[in-house]
């Protein structure tokens, strides 16, 4: 046999080796979604059409609520994400999904590459074999443990159906912390919990905000030269981080909060902020349409000067010349609607009114109220996180190799300089995937707000589950708004992580 022979009958088995192994993929696809549907039908449905018909109605749900705007934008939010969280449905859209995804990627990456005439000594067979009769028989397992589940409670609870129905029922009981939405007794579970997490969410931001500007504040304090500084930051770092978060808690509501005046004895701060044992109260902005204006010209600069930075940088790395920035964009961001405010309100009046407490009676009508659960969940928080975040950024700051401070100094930086230009930027690929995991303990710890009766997510639940009796649904939901919080969390710090990260050239 010739050399081109021979090529050309190794070429025809490797085609035949490729086409053997493809077949053998294809159908292992469809054994995995017939034992899916399978293990459904018999665990679940009973019945061979129940996942296909409950798919579609799960289909038709969303879309409802998807045309349906009435009660505002959270209200239409609030809506689809009800439709969307059932459990059953929702498993098997996942289920199928991944796997035309995972069978895509194999046709796209994997089928190309040369094949073994024995399937068992193709790694590229034995890797898709494996994945998806693990996630198979995972599929199956859960479809039993739920099925399971649901016959037991039918059981226990006789008639009472088991599902996410119920969010529609009448809630019946007052929150007092409402934020951007419409709520009273009269409102349904649904918006119940929308209220709780919109608390959650507003805690944990403001936790995360201030904790990161406590802990660079103590990182930065521990390296100070000065004795009593960076003792000072050592001592409310060991201090902070070794008290339990709720025993934090407890005093800062306990022993700070509750025993400052009743609202008759209230501390007066610039005679229009008054603070008592029942939270703070200052004044509500109202805003008029006119409003709008300004916001769109905050909106403006922050775009403005996004671009600015990205045309300054590529003029930079062509140029060598420098563009104050950071100037550039203060003065769009604040001073842009600072003049538009100007110009509003000279051409159309104030753009925004403000709603003054009064004490009337006993307690303060109108304003703006900051209840002191709030204060002292955010203060625990923040104190407690930031003394983790001060260690992380102390550790990053002494990541960075001595040389590029005396580099910097020899350049006549300034030590303020020196920190924020040359520092902080390199410190802060030691310092991101740390602190990414104390936001995530920190949304977490939020959970801890049951304690003192702080209205966020788990604490509303609780109610919920008391008065429904819909134990299994409401932890359903936690665990589903927990995880999605935490893995937007963590995209969006890998992604900025991903930013700061060194470019090689």
């Amino acid at each position: 046999m010739s050399t081109a022979e021979a090529v050309i009958a190794e070429t025809a088995a490797e085609g035949q080796a490729r086409q053997r192994r493809l077949i053998l993929v294809l159908l292992l696809t469809i054994a995995s979604l017939l034992i899916f549907w399978g293990s459904a039908s018999a665990f679940y449905y009973h019945s061979p059409t129940g996942m296909f018909a409950d798919l579609a109605r799960w289909v038709g749900d969303i879309a409802a609520a998807l045309v349906t705007f009435d009660g505002g934008f959270l209200q239409w939010l609030g809506r689809i994400g009800i439709a969307v969280i059932r459990v059953a449905p929702l498993f098997s859209a996942i289920f199928i999904v991944g796997v035309a995804l995972r069978l895509r990627n194999w046709l796209v990456r994997e089928h190309p590459r040369p094949a073994s005439a024995n399937p068992l000594f193709d790694r590229h067979f034995r890797g898709i074999f494996s994945e998806l009769v693990i996630f198979t028989l995972l599929a199956a397992f859960l479809w039993w443990i739920t099925g399971n589940t649901v016959e037991n409670l039918h059981r226990l609870k006789g008639d009472q159906v088991v599902g996410f129905d119920f969010l529609s029922s009448t809630a019946g009981f007052g929150i007092n912390q409402i934020l951007f939405i419409d709520y009273a007794e009269t409102s349904s579970y649904a918006t119940a919990i929308m209220v709780g997490l919109i608390n959650t969410l507003v805690l944990s931001f403001a936790g995360i905000v201030l904790a990161t500007i406590i802990g660079f504040i103590i990182g930065i304090m521990r390296l100070s030269h000065n004795w009593v500084i960076s003792k000072l930051a050592a001592g409310y770092v060991e201090f902070f981080r070794n008290v339990p978060l709720l025993l934090q808690i407890f005093v800062w509501y306990n022993a700070v909060l509750k025993p400052l005046p009743r609202p008759r004895q209230s501390i007066a701060v610039a005679d229009s902020i008054f603070i008592n044992n029942r939270g703070v109260y200052a004044p509500k902005p109202l805003f008029t349409d006119a409003w709008w204006f300004v916001v769109a010209a905050f909106i403006f600069g922050i775009v403005a000067s996004w671009f600015i930075a990205r045309w300054a940088h590529r003029r930079q790395m062509e140029t060598g010349q420098p563009f104050p920035v950071l100037t550039t964009a203060l003065a769009l961001i604040f001073g842009l609607p600072l003049l538009t405010y100007g110009l509003v309100h000279l051409l159309a009046g104030p753009p925004v009114h403000f709603d003054y407490p009064v004490l009337r009676g006993f307690n303060y009508q109108g304003g703006m109220r900051i209840i002191p659960e709030f204060i002292a969940m955010l203060l625990a928080l923040s104190i407690y996180t930031g003394a983790f975040i001060g260690e992380i950024v102390r550790a990053g700051i002494q990541a960075v190799p001595h040389g590029q401070t005396e580099a910097a100094l020899a350049l006549g930086l300034t030590r303020g300089q020196m920190l924020r230009l040359v520092i902080i930027p390199q410190a802060m690929r030691v310092i991101i995937p740390p602190l990414t995991s104390q936001y995530l303990n920190l949304t977490k710890n939020s959970s801890l707000a049951v304690a003192i009766a702080y209205p966020d997510l788990v604490a509303v639940g609780g109610i919920v589950i008391n008065q429904s009796g819909h134990e299994l649904e409401v932890f359903a939901i936690w665990m589903l708004i927990y995880l999605s919080l935490s893995l937007a969390t963590s995209a969006f710090m890998n992604w900025y992580n991903a930013k700061m990260k060194l470019v090689e050239r």
